[in-house]
């Protein structure tokens, strides 16, 4: 399997983890490391794997199913890392209706075991026609 193939897999296995509230399945994904850090859309950033991973663990306890549909997935490879970028269309039941977009950036580093997330960064998009929360400020 080519590396940006392998890639793909690595970032499906992520959102499968995550639809199925896997925690382990969801640990595999992960580096396992203090370099570890995720951001989800309003948090506070988590840092290390242990922060990281409670964090699944208490998002996967809430019982809310989420499902996912991604698009627009860019992968570019930089050596032994890898970055991706897709858009997380999610929905809370199975009936496909989009409730929420997210930006979303991954950061997967090669480990002798394969791709591994060191970094999720999801960023809401404000949905069509809406305004975003507050308009930057240009200096």
């Amino acid at each position: 399997m080519d590396d940006r193939t392998a890639v793909l897999a690595a970032n499906a296995r992520f959102y499968k983890a995550f639809e199925r509230r896997d925690l382990r399945a969801m640990g595999e994904c992960w580096s396992g490391t203090a370099g570890d850090a995720c951001i989800h859309p309003g948090w506070e950033p988590l840092y290390g794997n242990t922060a990281v991973m409670e964090a699944w663990a208490n998002i996967f306890a809430t019982g809310v199913p989420m499902r996912f549909v991604v698009a627009d997935v860019v992968v570019q490879l930089l050596g032994d890392i890898a970055r991706v970028h897709n858009v997380e269309n999610i929905s809370l039941s199975d009936d496909g209706e989009a409730v929420g977009r997210v930006a979303v950036t991954h950061i997967f580093i090669r480990r002798p075991e394969g791709w591994r997330l060191v970094l999720h960064h999801g960023s809401p998009i404000a949905a069509e026609g809406e305004a975003a929360e507050s308009e930057p400020e240009y200096h």
